[in-house]
């Protein structure tokens, strides 16, 4: 979902939540829209959950950082969607680190909206579950792909995630075709695979050898996803 940069923060709310028009009007009593300049820290992960977090503009790099210092690209929050709202039901703390790639426009809403027992509270903590239920599905569906044996099976799966969730379409050489841009690196889908970032980039060049990627001045062009689906379904 994109979002318009003009909208009034009721009408952000209910685009980006899905809550009904009143609610939205009573939850942006508590909520603040805010701009956060490129590479800033949102919240680090162990943090209090007290806000849940709404994307207007930019993006936002969902990391793990483990306790020997790696770290794991988890996702990337694109335009209208939420991030950091894993332990707002139960007051839990985060699971994860969020990094602004770029320029970033963020509306917080404060957690405790959900606490107050009237009945915009109960909207939106049943608007809460079932994000959080689509978010249970992709992190098995990304741990999965973790425990793949090779990295040609690991980035297959992660390329074709992030295309769809913050890909676009381009024209090149006179055929429309998915695109990701530079806000992915191959250090980012090197972590998203567990490979390094050589070898993602050995991996893409023979991929582009075989006709089924292009890389153009830092962005990631798939031209063949039935053939990158292939290799992502390869035994």
């Amino acid at each position: 979902m994109c979002t318009a940069l003009d909208e009034p923060l009721p009408q952000l709310i209910e685009d980006i939540l899905g809550v009904s028009a009143p609610t939205a009007a009573a939850l942006a009593q508590r909520a603040v829209r805010q701009q956060v300049p490129g590479n800033a820290v949102v919240y680090y992960q162990d943090d209090p959950t007290s806000h849940i977090y709404m994307l207007v503009r930019g993006y936002i790099r969902l990391s793990y950082i483990s306790e020997n210092g790696i770290v794991t690209l988890l996702s990337m929050a694109t335009p209208g969607q939420t991030f950091g709202e894993s332990g707002s039901l139960e007051g839990l703390v985060h699971c994860d680190t969020a990094f602004t790639v770029g320029p970033t426009e963020i509306v917080m809403l404060d957690c405790a909206a959900m606490r107050d027992g009237t009945a915009t509270a109960a909207e939106l903590e049943r608007c809460m579950a079932r994000i959080l239920a689509r978010r249970w599905r992709m992190h098995v569906d990304f741990t999965r792909a973790l425990y793949l044996p090779n990295l040609n099976l690991r980035l297959s799966h992660a390329l074709l995630r992030l295309l769809d969730d913050m890909g676009n379409s381009i024209k090149y050489k006179g055929r429309m075709v998915g695109c990701l841009g530079p806000v992915i690196t191959q250090r980012d889908l090197g972590s998203m695979a567990r490979g390094t970032r050589e070898n993602v980039n050995k991996t893409l060049r023979a991929w582009e050898n075989d006709g089924i990627i292009a890389l153009v001045d830092r962005h990631i062009l798939i031209l063949d996803r039935e053939a990158l689906e292939n290799v992502a379904r390869a035994p």
